[in-house]
């Protein structure tokens, strides 16, 4: 198989694959191989933008989704506070990735955001103790990162990219508000359902935002 054929054909449904396995780990409570399978869709995604992508934008995004992996592997294993940090982490990636296709300010765009992470944090405040600094930080940052994804619409990345990177970001904000509110405010039932089927769209669509706007590699056509 090519580097082309695999980073246009097989790595994403490879990542595909992987996500429904884990969801058979899920329904049947299994839990070595949700354990096993859980990193393994942020990893596959990563390796497809790093074989397509050959600009600034694809290496942040391939970094923050190679992160995401890494959290999700610890938040699997209990460890909440590192996990939070990984994603925080990969946040930020995406941010810089987004800024680094279109740096306007697009400061009209930013309230929406900041209005519903203000929001978000007042309904955690009363369950969050001592973690209110980490969760605010985190609820800051997540927020930006859908800002800068909204604030490429209508600049130069495509307005496909653009769109479905937004549609990323947004599905991935909604996953870590069901991850936060089942947390902290008390328990959604059935709340892992939703939690990842929203967090994999919003990877998916931050790696095919990617993938569509970046400059390619050498043999590979935008948009394939």
């Amino acid at each position: 198989m090519t580097p082309a054929r695999a980073a246009g054909l097989k790595l994403p449904a490879a990542a595909l694959v992987a996500a429904l396995v884990y969801f058979v780990g899920l329904a049947e409570d299994v839990e070595w191989l949700r354990l096993l399978t859980k990193p393994l869709p942020a990893l596959l995604l990563a390796a497809w933008v790093t074989l397509r992508c050959r600009d600034l934008l694809g290496r942040l995004v391939a970094v923050g989704l190679a992160l995401s992996a890494v959290a999700d592997t610890l938040l699997e294993i209990g460890l909440f506070l590192p996990g939070l940090a990984g994603f925080l982490l990969a946040h930020l990636c995406y941010v810089a990735a987004f800024v680094s296709s279109d740096a306007r300010p697009a400061i009209a765009r930013a309230l929406p955001f900041a209005a519903f992470g203000v929001a978000a944090f007042g309904r955690l405040r009363p369950g969050l103790g001592a973690m209110a600094l980490p969760v605010a930080v985190y609820v800051a940052t997540i927020c930006t990162m859908m800002w800068r994804a909204a604030a490429r619409i209508g600049g130069p990345t495509s307005a496909l990219a653009a769109w479905i990177g937004l549609a990323g970001a947004l599905a991935f904000g909604a996953s870590d508000t069901v991850l936060a509110v089942n947390r902290f405010s008390g328990p959604v039932p059935g709340a892992g359902w939703p939690i990842m089927i929203l967090y994999w769209l919003g990877q998916a669509g931050i790696a095919a935002s990617a993938a569509l706007a970046c400059r390619p590699r050498e043999g590979m056509l935008p948009g394939r």
